[in-house]
């Protein structure tokens, strides 16, 4: 037996409300069926930076204080944890237990980054980051499990 799975599958059972669960997948199948992935992850992207709008971060010296305003404000949602890491040509994002991969269903989670890209942007757009760097979700885009990876780094010319 696999623990580590096995507290996935168990946090996945319950991260999202059963109240909301069937009008999640619902409103996700209908966004799947209406709209191409790419408007979809837009869309999302907007409603992340909204979220960033409701949810501020105030300046931060280092990326440790930046990460400790982020997990609060994730912690106050009940929506999971992040982790930031510097590495030699990025930040590396890794957004964990987020309740929205049991939300919207598996079928989602190629547009469903959108909105951590757009809630991580917003926020290091608060931070006064150079407008080349973005935040972006590591190609294919499609979290595993309870996991997203992104990355802030700078854009193509």
């Amino acid at each position: 037996m696999d623990i580590e799975e096995n507290v996935f599958q168990y946090y996945e059972g319950r991260a999202c409300s059963a109240q909301w669960l069937a009008f999640n997948r619902g409103m996700a199948a209908e966004l799947s069926a209406g709209l191409p992935p790419e408007d979809i992850r837009q869309l999302f992207f907007r409603i992340g930076q909204r979220v960033a709008e409701a949810l501020p971060v105030t300046p931060c010296e280092t990326l440790a204080d930046l990460q400790s305003q982020f997990n609060a404000h994730w912690h106050g949602i009940d929506w999971g944890f992040s982790s930031l890491r510097e590495e030699a040509d990025c930040v590396a994002i890794t957004h964990a237990c987020s309740p929205i991969a049991m939300a919207f269903g598996p079928e989602a989670t190629g547009w469903s980054t959108g909105f951590f890209e757009g809630v991580y942007q917003a926020w290091f757009d608060a931070q006064r980051m150079p407008p080349s760097l973005r935040v972006m979700a590591l190609e294919g885009g499609v979290p595993t499990g309870p996991v997203v990876e992104l990355r802030l780094g700078r854009t193509s010319p």
